[in-house]
């Protein structure tokens, strides 16, 4: 039995490779829009199973977290969020939270991703915010039934909404592809002061994080006299490398906000 763990351990990612080959030439095949969806979904099954063996094969070996340390990781953040109001101004109505699992993540690509033991049977769903115990981890991407891939803040195309805390000054966050610790946030004008290790929040406009969560920390920052911007280097609360313990959460009220927002733009346009 351990020689087949040790083969599928060794394999993993030979056997991913050819699982998403096969779903994308059946993709690039289909001109059905129904049938691509479809397909989508069936590839996030299949690599959930994949990761579901690693990760298996990782607690056979016992290699996996103490559940005392998932306990202490879950209690802590509840903890925060029950508290988070005599830290940050979070306003948690309308949001669900659910706690899941990652049984596989990445964090040395351009686009990494995570992939969690939970789906659309445990109340999951896209463009659903994902916190760690120290601070923001990605957007949920796609959904099968039992797993979900997570679009983390490592990715090429995530943005974040986010603000210093202690002037309110708000701008973009995005990832450059370089080091799995930092990103950067843009569009903060160059006469604010920013000092090393004031904290970087979700400012919440998005309508997909809370607003005051945290996303990390100032670093540096580097003034740009044409632009009259300055960019600011993040450190990120959020160890990529220890991905465990998570919890996904819903806006209940985004469709509305999206509705507003739509309303909104077409007013501004006319």
């Amino acid at each position: 039995m351990q020689n087949v763990f040790l083969f599928f351990w060794k394999n993993q990612f030979s056997i991913l490779f050819i699982l998403l080959e096969i779903i994308g030439f059946a993709l690039l095949g289909s001109n059905s829009g129904f049938h691509q969806s479809q397909l989508h979904q069936t590839g996030v099954a299949l690599s959930g199973n994949v990761y579901q063996i690693q990760h298996a094969y990782t607690q056979y070996l016992g290699l996996s977290d103490e559940n005392a340390e998932l306990r202490e990781e879950n209690a802590d953040l509840l903890e925060q969020l029950i508290n988070q109001p005599k830290r940050q101004s979070v306003n948690r109505d309308g949001y669900k939270v659910i706690p899941v699992q990652a049984i596989n993540s990445t964090h040395h690509l351009k686009n990494n991703f995570i992939v969690i033991r939970s789906g659309s049977v445990d109340g999951i769903k896209p463009a659903s915010a994902v916190i760690g115990p120290s601070g923001i981890v990605g957007i949920v991407h796609s959904v099968s039934d039992h797993y979900s891939s997570i679009l983390p803040l490592i990715h090429s195309s995530t943005n974040i909404n986010a603000r210093l805390q202690r002037t309110s000054y708000f701008g973009q966050c995005h990832w450059v592809g370089i080091d799995e610790e930092i990103m950067t946030l843009e569009n903060i004008p160059n006469h604010v002061v920013v000092n090393p290790g004031d904290t970087i929040l979700t400012r919440g406009g998005g309508g997909i994080f809370p607003s005051g969560l945290v996303l990390g920390f100032a670093e540096s920052s580097e003034k740009n006299e044409s632009s009259g911007f300055q960019e600011i280097q993040v450190k990120l609360a959020t160890d990529f490398k220890k991905i465990n313990t998570l919890f996904v959460i819903e806006n209940t009220l985004k469709q509305e906000l999206d509705s507003i927002m739509i309303q909104t733009e077409a007013w501004i346009d006319k």
